[in-house]
């Protein structure tokens, strides 16, 4: 009996995980950090993890959908829009660096520096116009990593790099398995 739950259970969490990828002027984008369990909304987890957008929450259900048998023209279509979307919010000619800070809890700092060539994301992107945002234990969102406090600029993955390895080497071959043209 086991198997048979467990095949309906996955459909199901399939059907949940494509009802939640966020639309925007009707086009599909990503997936958000969380999402209320009854209404399917965005939704807010602790205070500096407002709805949004996540670059890095997208990746791993990308991967997810990716790595089922025979996905149909939904499965596929859902993939293909979450990787365009990837594409078109990463942020080039920066990185995170740490830098020296006498006098701070770990003599250290955290700063957005340019690096040209660098590609990366924000883990959290505006739901409407999928600007990047930052948030302290205040829960107010903020325009730069240099506009929350020290603490969570340091202790937080604001910016991530794994989307890079999805668009670049995982999904081109996903992409040529079902006879699809890369797209992007």
């Amino acid at each position: 009996a086991y198997p048979d739950k467990c095949a309906a259970a996955l459909k199901r969490g399939i059907t949940c995980i494509l009802k939640t990828q966020i639309k925007q002027n009707g086009i599909l984008t990503g997936w958000c950090a969380q999402h209320d369990a009854k209404t399917l909304q965005p939704a807010k987890a602790r205070a500096y993890e407002l709805p949004s957008l996540s670059g890095m929450e997208s990746v791993g259900i990308i991967r997810f959908l990716m790595r089922l048998e025979n996905p149909g023209a939904e499965i596929k279509n859902a993939i293909i829009a979450g990787i365009q979307w990837l594409d078109k919010v990463k942020i080039t000619g920066y990185k995170v660096e740490e830098v020296e800070a006498p006098g701070t809890a770990k003599g250290k700092d955290r700063i957005l520096a340019p690096s040209p060539g660098n590609v990366m994301w924000a883990r959290f992107m505006d739901l409407e116009n999928n600007e990047p945002f930052f948030c302290g234990r205040d829960g107010i969102k903020k325009k730069t990593i240099a506009d929350i406090e020290y603490e969570r600029r340091n202790g937080y993955a604001w910016y991530i790099t794994t989307p890079g390895k999805l668009i670049n080497e995982e999904y081109p071959k996903w992409a040529a398995k079902w006879g699809i043209k890369k797209i992007m």
